[in-house]
This record gives structure tokens, C-alpha cells and sequence, in this order.
């Protein structure tokens, strides 16, 4: 009860129940009893909203007829109504509807529906791009852009790479920033060790996942070979192999300077020895489970050179050159897509979902805005499908906790 508290467990197993009957305790507490109003109750869907407000109303129904004297009861039903019980966008709606001075919105704003928040994203795409054709001088980043990623008969692949990447780092509390670090990153190439970058880091945390389920296959199959008898040469070859594998864990959870150049050589000079035949003494079946399990491993190490180790050090940080004026053209494009598409809308005095949780982000940042006082409105903040929130809103949540 003094700190953060998180559950998680598989669909229909009755977490919502469980934050439920949390509430109804909390409300119904004999000795230090709670208001309904002072708890915020994030749900995703109105519907959830509705149906956890009705459970919450019925409890509260019920110890109030076994104790219909009760004033703190009756004062909950009273309140149930106003309760912040709300999807995480109604909630920034209000933060926006009470604080609209804070901004540079107009009071009188809607919310566009979801066709035409897209229809209007097509609009702008399409003006952004003519716009740019238009211009007497040619942009060079953007007709290479074109060329390596627009498709043969349009421009639309590029303009649905411009889109997605909106959509993408609308999840992000600042989203300019994150992709001028994310694009920034291209930039820091050189002779030094690929696994030391962020991208090398990322591959390396795969290939070590990987291994780990190679290096459970050579277990499993060593446990059935030592049930079969005569198997002791094909256990010293599955030993070999257990050992390599672990071998090149160590390897990426190393800290060496040159990680990526000695995993990826050692990768391409694997050579595994054949196994015998399991012999008159040996069981055929367990031999061929083994040896199945042996070659999913052969096979997914074999993608792994194919697809990660076969570049050359200096091709790699030659490409990753290449790439950074693309990106930082693509970046460019979102940003300029950013600022038309927010103009459309102030003209039409339209926000969309993804405007609701920046302006609300952005009010309860603020110094002279309403963070203080949420935090001392709420004594307890509640999220259903935590796991569906994004980094916008786990920030709203934590500026009001």
C-alpha cells in the first residue's frame, strides 16, 4: 500500500477484477476510508470506463445495505458520478478543456475522428511533396530518398515511409528530439568496434539470445544421447559443440575492443565434425532426435554468418556514412510534414489523440500548470492494460503522481 504496485498476468486471469476489488477495499476501509473522487482510474476504452464505474457502484450498493447508516457509503454514490474513472484521452482532454490558456489552442477546438485525422495527413503529404517538386532548386537528399526507397512508379513508398515514421515517434514524450538523437546516431561512424555502437549492441543482445536457444537444443539433445547406448563418441561431438556455443556467448557478453570483428571471424570459421552412426548398440530414434536438434542449431548459426557476419568492418561504417544525410533528409521531411499538418489543423480548430497527450504533456510541464495540483487531488493513481500505454502517457502519469 506505500508503493508502486504492478500485475501482471495472462488474458482473463481477473487483473481487472483484482484493481476493482482494490478500489471497492480502499472506498469501503472501516478505519482509514477513501473518496472515490480522490482516485484516478485510467482505463482504455470507454466502454471498460462504464462497466468498471457500474461494478464499483454495485459494491458500493451492497456494503451499504448491510450498513445503511453509513454516511461515507452514501457520500461514495453521490460521488461516483463526477469519479475520475476515464481512458487516458478523456482525461488529457480535460487537462486541455480547463487549461487551454496554457497553449496556443483555441478553447473552441474538436477532435478529429480517425478518417479524417488520415484523410488530412494525405492532403498535407501530398502538398508537402509538390511543394518540394516545385521548388527551382532540386534537392539531391530527396531525389536519392526517392530513388533508393520510393518504389519504380511513384512517390507513395517514400510518402508511407514519411508517415509511418510520424505515427512511430508521436509514442515519444519529445518527438523532434528523439529523431534528431535516433538520426545523430548514423553519424558516429569511424575504424573503432561495431559492437560498441548502439546498433552493434542491439545485434549482439540478439545473436546472445540466439545462442542461448542453440546452447538449450545441445542440452536437450545430450540428455537424450545419454540415455542411448553406444553414444559416447556423438555425446564427445555434442560436447564440442555445447563448448562452441558457449564459447561465443562469452564473446558477446564480452568487453574486449574488437567484440564484433572476433565474434564474426570466429562465426565463419566454425566447422563442426560429422556424427557417427548410432550402431547396432545405439537407439536409431534417439540418434535422429538428436542429430534434428543438432542441425536446427547448424542451421540457425549458419543464418546468422550469412545474414550479420558476412560484412566487411570497413563496408559496414562505409554504409552507415551513406546513410546519415538520408536519414537526416527523411527527418527533414517528417519534420516539415509535422508543421503543415499542424497548421491544417489550427486552421480547422481540430486536435487528434496523439495532440491530446503532447498539449497535455506539454501543460502539465509547465511551471505555472496544474502538476501540484493533481498530485495533491489524487491519493491513488490506477491503470488498466498497462501494457498497452506508451511513453507519452507514462509520463503524464508520473508528473501527476
Amino acid at each position: 500500500t506505500k508503493g508502486n504496485l504492478l500485475v501482471a498476468a495472462a488474458a482473463g486471469a481477473g487483473k481487472t477484477a483484482v484493481l476493482v476489488e482494490r478500489i471497492i477495499r480502499k472506498i469501503t476501509d472501516p478505519v482509514h476510508p477513501m473518496d472515490i473522487d480522490r482516485l484516478l482510474v485510467v482505463t482504455f476504452t470507454n466502454a471498460a470506463a462504464a462497466e468498471m464505474r457500474e461494478r464499483i457502484g454495485l459494491a458500493v450498493s451492497q456494503a451499504l445495505e448491510k450498513n445503511p447508516s453509513s454516511q461515507h457509503l452514501q457520500r461514495q454514490l453521490t460521488l461516483l458520478n463526477k469519479a475520475h474513472i476515464t481512458t487516458i484521452h478523456s482525461f488529457c482532454l480535460d487537462v486541455l478543456r480547463s487549461n487551454f490558456q496554457l497553449i496556443n489552442i483555441d478553447p473552441n477546438f474538436r477532435i478529429a475522428d480517425e478518417t479524417e485525422g488520415m484523410l488530412m495527413k494525405w492532403e498535407v503529404l501530398d502538398r508537402l511533396f509538390e511543394e518540394i517538386y516545385e521548388e527551382e532548386e532540386e534537392d539531391p537528399v530527396f531525389y536519392e530518398l526517392l530513388d533508393s526507397y520510393g518504389g519504380n512508379r511513384d512517390d507513395r513508398a517514400l510518402q508511407d515511409m514519411v508517415l509511418n515514421l510520424y505515427h512511430f515517434i508521436q509514442s515519444s514524450p519529445w518527438p523532434k528530439k528523439w529523431l534528431d538523437e535516433m538520426t545523430e546516431r548514423f553519424r558516429k561512424s569511424g575504424d573503432g568496434d561495431f559492437g560498441q555502437t548502439s546498433w552493434g549492441k542491439v545485434l549482439l543482445d540478439m545473436i546472445n539470445l540466439e545462442l542461448s536457444g542453440m546452447r538449450l537444443m545441445l542440452e536437450v539433445a545430450i540428455r537424450i544421447l545419454s540415455r542411448s547406448p553406444g553414444a559416447e563418441k556423438n555425446l564427445a561431438v555434442f560436447a564440442e559443440d555445447l563448448s562452441l556455443i558457449e564459447s561465443l556467448q562469452k564473446i558477446c557478453q564480452g568487453e574486449s575492443s574488437q567484440i564484433w570483428d572476433t565474434l564474426c571471424q570466429k562465426i565463419r570459421d566454425v566447422q563442426f565434425r560429422r556424427l557417427y552412426p548410432a550402431g547396432k548398440k545405439g537407439d536409431p530414434e534417439k540418434h535422429e532426435q538428436a542429430k534434428k536438434l543438432r542441425d536446427e542449431m547448424k542451421t540457425r548459426l549458419k543464418k546468422i554468418r550469412d545474414e550479420l557476419c558476412s560484412y566487411d568492418l570497413k563496408d559496414i561504417w562505409q554504409d552507415m556514412e551513406s546513410l546519415y544525410p538520408l536519414m537526416k533528409g527523411l527527418a527533414r521531411l517528417v519534420k516539415k510534414f509535422d508543421a503543415l499538418y499542424k497548421e491544417k489543423k489550427s486552421r480547422k480548430g481540430v486536435v487528434d489523440f496523439n495532440d491530446l497527450e503532447h498539449m497535455c504533456l506539454e501543460i502539465l510541464t509547465n511551471p505555472s500548470g496544474p502538476a501540484a495540483a493533481y498530485r495533491e487531488s489524487f491519493l491513488e493513481i490506477y491503470v488498466d492494460e498497462y501494457q498497452d500505454s506508451n511513453m507519452v502517457q507514462e509520463l503524464i502519469i508520473k508528473l501527476i503522481s
